[in-house]
Order: C-alpha cells, then sequence, then structure tokens
C-alpha cells in the first residue's frame, strides 16, 4: 500500500493496517489518530507534527523516524523500535512506551506527563528539559541518557524511588 491508497483508506474511515511497510513515507502534518498500525514499518518515515493521537504503534519500526512535534498523546508504542528517532517537542501524554527500544532517541523538550516507560531502552537518549511528570521509568536502562533540565514530580524512577524535584 502506497501513502496515497492509505490516506484514502483512513480517510473513508479504514483504520486497521498491519505489517504495512511504509518506511521513508512522507506523513508529514497528517492526521492519523486512533489510526491501528501493529508491526508496521515506519523507518525513516515522516511522521513530524502529524496527529497520532491513541494511535496503535505495537511493535512497529520506527528506527530514524523524524516525528518531531508529533502528536502520540494516549498511543500504543509498547514494544516500538525508536532507536535513533527524532522526537523532539513530541508530546507523549499518558503514552505506553513499555519495553520500547528509545536507544539513542532525542526527546528533548518532549512532554511524556503520565507515560508508560517501564522496562524500556533510553541508554543514551537525549531527555533534556522533557517533562517526566508522572511519568513510570521502573526498570529502565538509563545508561548515558542526558537528563539535563527534565523535569519530575511524582516520578517512578528505575529504582522504584519516586523524584518530586519539579513539584
Amino acid at each position: 500500500m502506497n501513502i496515497e491508497q492509505l490516506k484514502r483508506h483512513y480517510q473513508f474511515g479504514e483504520r486497521n493496517f498491519r505489517r504495512e511497510n511504509l518506511s521513508k513515507a512522507n506523513l508529514h502534518q497528517t492526521n492519523l489518530s486512533r489510526i491501528n498500525l501493529i508491526k508496521v514499518n515506519l523507518q525513516q518515515a515522516n511522521l513530524s507534527q502529524a496527529n497520532l493521537t491513541e494511535a496503535n504503534l505495537y511493535c512497529s519500526n520506527l528506527s530514524k523516524a523524524d516525528l518531531r512535534g508529533a502528536f502520540l498523546n494516549k498511543a500504543i508504542l509498547h514494544g516500538a523500535d525508536l532507536q535513533h528517532a527524532d522526537l523532539r517537542r513530541a508530546s507523549l501524554i499518558q503514552a505506553d512506551l513499555w519495553d520500547a527500544n528509545l536507544n539513542n532517541t532525542n526527546l528533548s523538550h518532549t512532554y511524556l506527563c503520565g507515560a508508560n516507560l517501564r522496562g524500556a531502552n533510553l541508554q543514551n537518549a537525549k531527555l533534556c528539559w522533557a517533562n517526566l511528570r508522572q511519568a513510570n521509568l521502573q526498570d529502565v536502562q538509563i545508561d548515558g541518557a542526558d537528563l539535563s533540565g527534565a523535569k519530575f514530580c511524582n516520578t517512578v524512577m528505575p529504582d522504584g524511588s519516586i523524584r518530586n524535584d519539579d513539584c
């Protein structure tokens, strides 16, 4: 399926696009809220400023994807591969990133309020000025991550402790 077909099917109410290959797709500023993209290949796709609110991206490949300024509130990204993705200024409020691979991902200035990152790989990720209020970081691999300026309030840290620096 090509991008124009996906957009047309979506426009007519279709929401299930499992196992599609959309690598390098240009979906800049596209509304894909509540779409089902389970195990879809979106490697190197341009999803900047796209609306993926409540989207299901379970186990999808978003490595090296451009998600700058994207809306992923309440999205399911459980087990997704986001290595080397650019999520600067994205909104992932209450998103499910359980066991996601965010190794070397840029999450600077990202809203992760209430997000579930339990068991995720955040090694060498950039989380500068990220909003991590009420986020769950339990069992997260965080070695080498840059958390400078990040905001914490009722944030569950990798060791299970609660961090309240910015309440």
